[in-house]
Protein backbone atom coordinates (compact mmCIF):
# COMPACT_ATOMS: atom_id res chain seq x y z
CA UNK A 1 0.00 0.00 0.00
CA UNK A 2 1.28 3.54 -1.05
CA UNK A 3 0.52 6.09 1.10
CA UNK A 4 1.33 9.84 1.33
CA UNK A 5 1.77 11.74 4.70
CA UNK A 6 1.67 15.44 4.88
CA UNK A 7 2.75 17.72 8.00
CA UNK A 8 1.38 21.63 7.13
CA UNK A 9 3.15 23.76 9.12
CA UNK A 10 3.46 27.42 9.66
CA UNK A 11 6.75 27.66 7.81
CA UNK A 12 7.19 24.67 5.85
CA UNK A 13 4.72 21.39 4.31
CA UNK A 14 6.55 18.64 4.55
CA UNK A 15 5.63 15.47 2.28
CA UNK A 16 6.43 11.81 2.36
CA UNK A 17 5.46 8.60 0.10
CA UNK A 18 5.15 5.44 1.94
CA UNK A 19 5.26 1.57 0.79
CA UNK A 20 4.27 -0.06 3.94
CA UNK A 21 7.61 0.95 6.22
CA UNK A 22 9.82 2.37 3.72
CA UNK A 23 10.19 5.81 2.62
CA UNK A 24 10.24 6.06 -1.11
CA UNK A 25 10.25 10.06 -1.19
CA UNK A 26 9.59 12.97 0.39
CA UNK A 27 9.78 17.16 -0.31
CA UNK A 28 9.65 20.14 1.52
CA UNK A 29 7.97 23.04 0.58
CA UNK A 30 7.50 26.48 2.20
CA UNK A 31 3.02 26.57 3.45
CA UNK A 32 1.74 29.19 1.06
CA UNK A 33 -0.90 31.55 2.26
CA UNK A 34 -2.97 30.21 -0.17
CA UNK A 35 -2.88 26.23 1.46
CA UNK A 36 -3.15 24.84 -2.14
CA UNK A 37 0.03 25.78 -3.81
CA UNK A 38 1.98 24.61 -1.13
CA UNK A 39 0.24 21.10 -0.37
CA UNK A 40 0.27 20.76 -4.11
CA UNK A 41 4.02 21.53 -4.12
CA UNK A 42 4.92 19.36 -1.30
CA UNK A 43 2.92 16.50 -2.64
CA UNK A 44 4.10 16.50 -6.33
CA UNK A 45 7.86 16.38 -5.18
CA UNK A 46 7.34 13.81 -3.45
CA UNK A 47 5.63 11.56 -5.92
CA UNK A 48 7.92 12.96 -8.42
CA UNK A 49 10.86 12.20 -5.78
CA UNK A 50 9.34 8.84 -5.10
CA UNK A 51 8.79 7.79 -8.78
CA UNK A 52 5.16 6.71 -8.29
CA UNK A 53 1.93 8.58 -10.25
CA UNK A 54 -0.74 9.81 -8.83
CA UNK A 55 -2.99 6.40 -9.56
CA UNK A 56 -0.26 4.31 -7.25
CA UNK A 57 -1.40 6.61 -4.26
CA UNK A 58 -4.01 5.00 -1.95
CA UNK A 59 -4.44 7.29 0.88
CA UNK A 60 -3.55 10.51 1.82
CA UNK A 61 -3.15 11.86 5.49
CA UNK A 62 -3.04 15.43 6.42
CA UNK A 63 -2.01 16.41 9.44
CA UNK A 64 -1.73 20.54 10.10
CA UNK A 65 -0.75 23.25 12.90
CA UNK A 66 -2.87 26.21 10.82
CA UNK A 67 -5.94 25.72 13.21
CA UNK A 68 -3.81 25.81 16.24
CA UNK A 69 -1.47 28.96 14.88
CA UNK A 70 -5.02 30.58 13.78
CA UNK A 71 -5.79 30.74 17.85
CA UNK A 72 -2.17 31.28 19.05
CA UNK A 73 -1.74 34.09 17.36
CA UNK A 74 -5.68 35.41 17.32
CA UNK A 75 -5.90 35.69 13.44
CA UNK A 76 -8.43 34.04 10.58
CA UNK A 77 -10.99 33.55 13.17
CA UNK A 78 -14.56 34.40 13.51
CA UNK A 79 -16.33 35.97 16.42
CA UNK A 80 -18.60 33.93 17.81
CA UNK A 81 -22.20 34.56 19.62
CA UNK A 82 -22.29 31.99 22.50
CA UNK A 83 -25.43 30.45 24.26
CA UNK A 84 -25.67 28.96 27.21
CA UNK A 85 -28.99 26.91 28.17
CA UNK A 86 -28.49 27.11 32.15
CA UNK A 87 -31.68 28.72 33.77
CA UNK A 88 -30.23 30.01 36.66
CA UNK A 89 -27.45 28.12 37.33
CA UNK A 90 -23.74 28.31 36.63
CA UNK A 91 -23.99 32.50 36.02
CA UNK A 92 -20.86 32.96 38.40
CA UNK A 93 -18.52 31.24 35.47
CA UNK A 94 -19.79 33.40 32.46
CA UNK A 95 -18.65 32.12 29.10
CA UNK A 96 -15.22 33.42 27.93
CA UNK A 97 -14.67 33.51 32.09
CA UNK A 98 -10.96 31.97 31.25
CA UNK A 99 -10.18 32.89 27.49
CA UNK A 100 -6.57 35.17 27.29
CA UNK A 101 -7.95 38.20 27.14
CA UNK A 102 -6.38 39.05 23.01
CA UNK A 103 -8.46 35.84 22.36
CA UNK A 104 -11.37 36.68 23.80
CA UNK A 105 -11.51 40.53 22.17
CA UNK A 106 -10.76 39.21 18.78
CA UNK A 107 -13.86 36.23 19.03
CA UNK A 108 -16.19 37.77 21.35
CA UNK A 109 -19.23 38.53 19.20
CA UNK A 110 -22.01 38.15 21.73
CA UNK A 111 -23.23 36.16 24.91
CA UNK A 112 -26.09 35.03 26.39
CA UNK A 113 -27.51 33.08 29.65
CA UNK A 114 -30.65 31.69 28.78
CA UNK A 115 -33.72 29.59 29.98
CA UNK A 116 -33.26 25.65 30.12
CA UNK A 117 -30.60 23.19 31.04
CA UNK A 118 -30.41 19.76 32.73
CA UNK A 119 -29.36 18.54 35.99
CA UNK A 120 -26.83 15.31 36.35
CA UNK A 121 -29.98 13.07 36.18
CA UNK A 122 -31.64 14.65 33.14
CA UNK A 123 -34.19 16.56 34.70
CA UNK A 124 -35.19 19.74 34.16
CA UNK A 125 -33.46 23.15 35.44
CA UNK A 126 -35.79 24.82 33.26
CA UNK A 127 -37.56 24.64 29.88
CA UNK A 128 -36.12 26.42 26.75
CA UNK A 129 -38.05 29.83 26.31
CA UNK A 130 -38.26 29.87 22.49
CA UNK A 131 -39.12 33.42 22.01
CA UNK A 132 -35.91 34.13 24.65
CA UNK A 133 -33.83 32.76 21.90
CA UNK A 134 -35.44 34.43 19.05
CA UNK A 135 -34.07 37.41 20.29
CA UNK A 136 -30.79 36.29 21.04
CA UNK A 137 -30.81 35.50 16.87
CA UNK A 138 -32.36 39.36 16.49
CA UNK A 139 -28.99 40.76 18.50
CA UNK A 140 -27.26 38.46 16.64
CA UNK A 141 -28.03 39.65 13.72
CA UNK A 142 -27.22 43.25 14.71
CA UNK A 143 -24.02 42.75 14.89
CA UNK A 144 -23.86 40.97 11.42
CA UNK A 145 -22.62 37.30 13.54
CA UNK A 146 -23.52 34.09 11.60
CA UNK A 147 -21.39 31.68 13.94
CA UNK A 148 -22.52 30.17 16.94
CA UNK A 149 -21.67 28.32 20.01
CA UNK A 150 -24.41 26.59 21.94
CA UNK A 151 -24.12 24.99 25.48
CA UNK A 152 -26.29 23.31 27.66
CA UNK A 153 -25.26 22.71 30.93
CA UNK A 154 -25.13 18.58 31.38
CA UNK A 155 -26.05 18.92 27.82
CA UNK A 156 -24.64 15.48 26.90
CA UNK A 157 -26.80 13.92 29.23
CA UNK A 158 -29.67 15.05 27.08
CA UNK A 159 -29.21 16.65 23.99
CA UNK A 160 -32.81 17.65 22.99
CA UNK A 161 -32.62 21.52 24.29
CA UNK A 162 -29.09 21.93 22.67
CA UNK A 163 -30.72 20.91 19.05
CA UNK A 164 -33.93 22.74 19.21
CA UNK A 165 -31.84 25.72 19.94
CA UNK A 166 -30.27 24.88 16.48
CA UNK A 167 -33.31 24.70 14.67
CA UNK A 168 -34.32 27.58 15.99
CA UNK A 169 -31.31 29.53 15.12
CA UNK A 170 -31.43 28.38 11.16
CA UNK A 171 -34.84 29.17 11.20
CA UNK A 172 -33.82 33.12 12.46
CA UNK A 173 -30.66 33.16 10.48
CA UNK A 174 -30.07 30.30 7.86
CA UNK A 175 -26.84 30.71 6.71
CA UNK A 176 -25.83 30.39 10.50
CA UNK A 177 -22.76 27.71 11.48
CA UNK A 178 -23.76 26.14 14.23
CA UNK A 179 -21.51 24.21 17.22
CA UNK A 180 -23.49 22.66 19.65
CA UNK A 181 -21.10 21.53 23.07
CA UNK A 182 -22.73 17.45 23.29
CA UNK A 183 -21.10 16.64 19.81
CA UNK A 184 -17.70 18.52 20.75
CA UNK A 185 -16.56 17.18 24.72
CA UNK A 186 -17.58 15.74 27.57
CA UNK A 187 -19.64 16.70 30.28
CA UNK A 188 -17.17 19.43 32.59
CA UNK A 189 -19.31 22.80 31.09
CA UNK A 190 -16.45 25.31 31.15
CA UNK A 191 -14.04 22.93 29.44
CA UNK A 192 -16.90 21.68 26.84
CA UNK A 193 -18.51 25.73 26.21
CA UNK A 194 -14.76 26.51 25.61
CA UNK A 195 -14.31 23.51 22.56
CA UNK A 196 -17.42 24.61 21.60
CA UNK A 197 -16.45 28.14 20.83
CA UNK A 198 -13.12 28.03 20.09
CA UNK A 199 -14.92 25.10 17.17
CA UNK A 200 -17.46 28.07 16.49
CA UNK A 201 -14.79 30.34 15.61
CA UNK A 202 -12.83 28.28 13.43
CA UNK A 203 -15.76 26.88 11.15
CA UNK A 204 -14.93 29.12 8.53
CA UNK A 205 -11.12 29.21 8.53
CA UNK A 206 -11.61 25.14 8.46
CA UNK A 207 -13.89 25.27 5.38
CA UNK A 208 -11.47 27.66 3.80
CA UNK A 209 -8.70 25.33 4.31
CA UNK A 210 -10.33 21.71 3.36
CA UNK A 211 -11.72 23.64 0.30
CA UNK A 212 -8.11 24.30 -0.30
CA UNK A 213 -7.19 20.88 0.52
CA UNK A 214 -9.55 19.41 -2.38
CA UNK A 215 -8.75 21.98 -4.98
CA UNK A 216 -5.06 20.14 -4.47
CA UNK A 217 -6.24 16.68 -4.60
CA UNK A 218 -7.91 17.80 -8.21
CA UNK A 219 -4.72 19.53 -9.69
CA UNK A 220 -2.99 16.37 -9.03
CA UNK A 221 -5.50 13.80 -10.24
CA UNK A 222 -5.65 12.14 -6.99
CA UNK A 223 -8.31 9.79 -6.57
CA UNK A 224 -7.76 8.21 -3.02
CA UNK A 225 -9.25 9.24 0.35
CA UNK A 226 -8.32 12.20 2.51
CA UNK A 227 -7.43 11.57 5.90
CA UNK A 228 -7.14 14.69 8.61
CA UNK A 229 -5.87 14.42 12.06
CA UNK A 230 -7.29 15.13 15.07
CA UNK A 231 -6.80 16.54 18.10
CA UNK A 232 -6.01 13.29 20.05
CA UNK A 233 -3.75 12.67 16.85
CA UNK A 234 -5.83 9.86 15.24
CA UNK A 235 -6.87 10.39 11.41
Amino acid sequence: MIRIGVDVGGTNTDSVVLKEKSVLGWYKSPTTVDVTEGLLNAINGAINGAKVSAQDIQAVMIGTTHFVNAVLQCKDLDKVAVLRLCGPSTHSLPPFCDFPEGLKTTIFGLSKLASGGFEFDGSLISELNELELREFCNDAKKHSLTCFAVSGVFGPMRTDQEIRAKEIILEEIPNAKITLSHQVSGIGLVERENATILNACLLNLAEKTITGFEKAFQKLNLKCPLYLSQNDGTL
